[in-house]
């Protein structure tokens, strides 16, 4: 048996709650109209009494609690347990009223239908005409608003059946209205499943996604944004498109009406296209390469690259290896100015020295680029070979031929000792064999030199392999 309640779901809770919440959580347990008991008002007292006392396993155990509950009785496990049942039971409930109570649109629509069922039609028709009007003015227009839409228009039509009977009826609006919703849903949940069924190749069942493709083709897309924007990234997904017109597309609907999509939406969206630009470029599919780009801006202006804050390095490299590649110089040093703070603290400083480093290499301006990368130290074997692969690069560029040879030896030393996939270690034991083949092929055999830069453009894997070919031609 626990001695703790830490483990308690009411102490998961209120460790969600903010100062305010916990205040008016206590009015909230006050109140009768809630709460009658005065073991659950002690408890809430008591867990919020102290500094950190929620996180203090010294100050949740469970007989702790009971001294401060009922201090002049015996310990009764079955009784405290049923103290933080009920004070479960009315936190969920406060929790649940602030969720409904953010909403002022779902209040005057129960509100509505409350009024409707008790027959006071005035007041009634004064909440309905004011959830219309909140409506309205709703900013995102998702599925979750025409859901919203189809509700209100049921309830207008029973307002209208019960009170205003020979009005026209409602049935074209709650039909259409009921379609778009479903429309938007399916194409979103399929959206994902495609997506996921490529990556962890699994199966699903897609029932009448087809009927619904055809039935979208149909509608003039332009009268319902936010369903030509789940449309092309579903088209993103299906279509073969080397061209990469449809993600295109798929841009300019989110650039025109990404406002209208929930801020989690517009992340998701972007994420997602970002993803079918990488597929694509990484089957050699050069459109794709400024189409990511062009994502990564949008991402960066929308400011949905960053989780909760924080910036992966996986992501900030990515970012910074597309703009290297078409040239965007000046707005990578601006992305790597603005979104370096937002790299976990304890791998900050080696990211972003080889983020310039990797800039300034691309430049030609190795006076930068080599201090920088003498710094770098990171503890991730694969990032670690990268940098030990641009300071190669220089050295072999600027001919410096006695510290190439010692910076392969150091990397076929670190490719023997660290623990990395078998991908990885042939890659980086691909670059280091044609490198070191390479700088001591003898001057003018022709041969040989050919020999090479045959078994280059045949090996696999190799991410260097563009730039090992181009020092054939220099």
């Amino acid at each position: 048996m626990p001695t703790t309640v830490e483990k308690n779901p009411l102490i998961s809770l209120y460790r969600s709650l903010d100062s305010s919440d916990g205040r008016r959580l206590g009015k909230w347990h006050d109140s009768p109209a809630h709460n009658q008991r005065e073991d659950v008002r002690r408890l809430h007292a008591y867990l919020l009494g102290g500094k950190d006392r929620l996180y203090k396993t010294s100050a949740l155990t469970k007989t702790r609690i009971w001294q401060h509950l009922f201090p002049d009785e015996p310990f009764d496990d079955a009784r405290l347990r049923q103290t933080f049942h009920w004070a479960l039971r009315s936190t969920e409930a406060f929790v649940a009223y602030l969720h409904w109570a953010g909403d002022e649109f779902d209040q005057q629509l129960a509100l509505a239908t409350a009024l409707r069922h008790r027959n006071v039609p005035t007041a009634a028709g004064r909440s309905l005409k004011r959830a219309g009007q909140l409506h309205e003015r709703t900013r995102v227009r998702n599925e979750a608003y025409y859901r919203r839409q189809y509700e209100l228009e049921i309830e207008r039509d029973e307002y209208r059946t019960a009170y205003r009977p020979l009005d026209a009826p409602h049935f074209q609006a709650i039909s259409d209205t009921l379609d778009l919703t479903y429309y938007i849903e399916k194409l979103k949940a399929s959206w994902n499943m495609l997506y996921h069924q490529r990556i962890y190749k699994t199966n699903f069942e897609l029932r009448f996604l087809d009927e619904v493709v055809q039935q979208v083709r149909t509608l003039d897309l332009s009268q319902h944004p936010v369903l030509a924007i789940h449309y092309y990234g579903y088209l993103g997904l299906v279509d073969d498109d080397a061209s990469g017109r449809t993600v295109s597309r798929l841009r300019n609907a989110v650039r025109d009406n990404g406002h209208l999509l929930s801020p989690s939406d517009l992340r998701y969206v972007i994420l997602m296209a970002i993803n079918l630009c990488i597929n694509n470029v990484n089957q050699g599919r050069e459109p794709f390469v400024r189409e990511a780009f062009e994502w990564y801006r949008l991402a960066v202006a929308e400011d949905v690259l960053a989780a909760d804050g924080i910036l992966t390095r996986a992501t900030y490299l990515n970012v910074v290896t597309n703009a290297i590649k078409l040239g965007e110089f000046d707005w990578v040093v601006g992305f790597v100015n603005d979104f370096s703070p937002r790299l976990e603290e304890e791998i900050r400083a080696n990211t972003e020295r080889f983020a310039r480093a990797r800039i300034a290499y691309e430049q030609g301006d190795y006076a930068t680029s080599m201090p920088l990368l003498v710094q770098v130290d990171f503890k991730h074997p694969v990032y670690n070979l990268m940098a030990k692969t641009l300071q190669l690069k220089i050295y072999y560029e600027l001919e410096e031929f006695d510290a190439l040879d010692s910076q392969l030896g150091s990397m076929t030393t670190y490719l023997r000792r660290k623990q990395m996939s078998d991908l990885y270690r042939e890659n980086f034991g691909n670059l280091v064999r044609f490198v070191r083949q390479l700088s001591r092929l003898p001057p003018g055999d022709a041969t040989k030199r050919e020999d090479l830069r045959r078994r280059v453009t045949d090996a696999t894997p190799l991410s260097e392999k563009k730039w090992l070919l181009e020092r054939f031609s220099a």
